[in-house]
């Protein structure tokens, strides 16, 4: 069951557009009327999990998701949203609303973490209850942290609840410090904090998801901005943590499905392999997602509907033929399709993500109950033998099993005997061809500055770039601005 989505339309309905910077008075209300029960303190933390959904919700044209996966040279936009198109060509507007929507649900979900942190230990009730919901609060505000400083870089950091407006009149800091006070102890309070070890079908934060997330966090640590070498021991040893711990697992294909079918499947949320995502149900929160990556144009649902913004991502040529073609990922119904035959009648269209493809799509366009993963067990395996590999000098049997396991599923032929620097450049290929269209390969290219070029198969420096748009990669485009209506409220973002 999904257990939280219920109490998340409450909480969407009165987040709203306001600034983090205005939640003064609504803060005070909020700890002195009603932080009383353990049902108050539930629905409180339940209100955290909402804002995950805005850039993923999209509003109009506006799927600040899509921005992520613009600028890496995989994707391209067919849809006539003019900021889509601005960020595909990288001209960054600070006043975009792609921009404002990532940052404004970032801070209001911290607000709403740092109220439940502040007040939740005042409620009388069961202390390990008591510790598992303040760790829950932790995980989602590490979560934000996480996100706002691979989109940003420096940002404020605010660890307590807004009592008045001047508590947000603060200036930003430094990324490492953000990681190292906010992120890091928070994650390791979360793990610590009596968690079930997998989301058990509810999608709720489990002690699984803030290993997972630590080691990602302890990766990019140990590259730009913060370059701690050190910390890829680290990200190896917690990446082991839930690779032994056993509770999840990779997706197979069996005589029903293939591993693909189940990736795309609502069935599967919340289960072996999707460690944490944002949860959607059909008819209580629709995802509006998936039809807007459907081919532009195109209709072939059985309710015969057809909406012409679609075509939210596209592939680059350049980046399809980038994958081995004996590789599953890439052929039709892997990651990707150019043809769909329903009810005995054969599609043709371009080639599109079949990723996200939700077959109930076909009877219940546009809407959908299909979850969006955030973490994956396939990112936790390349995050350990990329970190392995880094760490121990070189790929060690262990780190090769986890890239292997991944290649495996994908039909490709094992690896072995490489170099440190050849393992390097595979593990980040697999990142490259696993993860696409999961905004994963945009935190790594800002914490290794270096992007595939996928024409001659290598990985080039960021910065100097010329992506498929035909703009150049410029250094200030390793983050993006901070929304100019953010600038203007508080000078000191400046």
């Amino acid at each position: 069951m999904k257990n939280i989505i219920p109490i998340l339309l409450i909480a969407l309905s009165l987040s709203g557009c306001k600034k983090w910077l205005e939640e003064s008075p609504k803060s005070v209300i909020t700890t002195n009327l009603y932080y009383k029960t353990q049902q108050d303190a539930q629905s409180a933390v339940n209100g955290i999990y909402a804002f995950l959904y805005p850039p993923f919700t999209g509003g109009g044209r506006n799927y600040s998701y899509a921005m992520l996966e613009l600028v890496t040279g995989e994707f391209r936009t067919v849809s006539e949203g003019n900021d889509l198109v601005n960020v595909y060509n990288l001209r960054q507007n600070s006043a975009s609303p792609l921009l404002q929507q990532w940052f404004t649900a970032g801070y209001q979900g911290i607000e709403a973490a740092n109220l439940v942190i502040a007040n939740v230990p005042k409620i009388s009730m069961d202390d390990a209850t008591k510790k598992s919901m303040v760790g829950e609060a932790k995980f989602l505000r590490a979560y934000y942290y996480y996100t706002l400083v691979n989109i940003f870089g420096d940002v404020p950091l605010k660890l307590k609840p807004t009592s008045q407006a001047s508590d947000g009149l603060i200036g930003k800091s430094p990324v490492k410090t953000i990681y190292e006070q906010a992120i890091v102890p928070d994650l390791q309070d979360a793990e610590a904090s009596g968690l079930p070890p997998t989301p058990d079908g509810s999608g709720r934060v489990s002690t699984g998801a803030a290993k997972a997330l630590l080691a990602k966090v302890y990766l990019s640590m140990a590259g730009f901005p913060v370059g701690e070498a050190d910390k890829f021991a680290l990200a190896r040893d917690k990446a082991m943590e839930v690779i032994a711990g056993g509770n999840f697992h990779l997706f197979q294909s069996d005589g029903s499905l293939t591993w693909f079918d189940k990736l795309n499947n609502p069935t599967f949320d919340n289960k072996e392999e999707n460690i944490f995502g944002i949860n959607f149900g059909l008819d209580i929160v629709n995802n509006i997602l998936p039809i807007e990556l459907y081919p532009k144009g195109v209709s072939f649902n059985r309710n015969g509907y057809v909406n012409n913004d679609m075509g939210l991502l596209v592939p680059e040529t350049s980046f399809l033929a980038s994958y081995d073609p004996a590789d599953l990922r890439r052929q039709e119904n892997g990651f990707f399709y150019d043809t769909i035959n329903v009810d005995g009648v054969k599609y043709s269209f371009p080639w599109s993500l079949y990723k996200f493809f939700d077959k109930t799509l076909l009877t219940n366009a546009p809407r959908s109950g299909k979850d969006f993963t955030l973490i994956r067990y396939a990112d936790v395996l390349l995050t350990y033998a990329e970190a392995e590999n880094e760490a121990d000098g070189g790929p060690g049997a262990d780190a090769y099993k986890a890239v292997n396991d991944i290649r495996g599923r994908a039909g490709l032929p094992a690896l072995s005997g490489l170099s440190q620097a050849d393992f390097r450049t595979a593990v980040w290929k697999e990142r490259v061809w696993e993860l696409c269209a999961e905004n994963k390969a945009w935190y790594d290219i800002v914490r290794t500055h270096k992007i595939l070029d996928a024409v001659h198969g290598s990985f080039v420096d960021a910065v100097g770039f010329v992506l498929p748009s035909g703009a150049t990669f410029q250094s200030n485009n390793l983050q993006f601005p901070i929304p100019l209506a953010e600038v203007q409220i508080n000078p000191l973002l400046k």
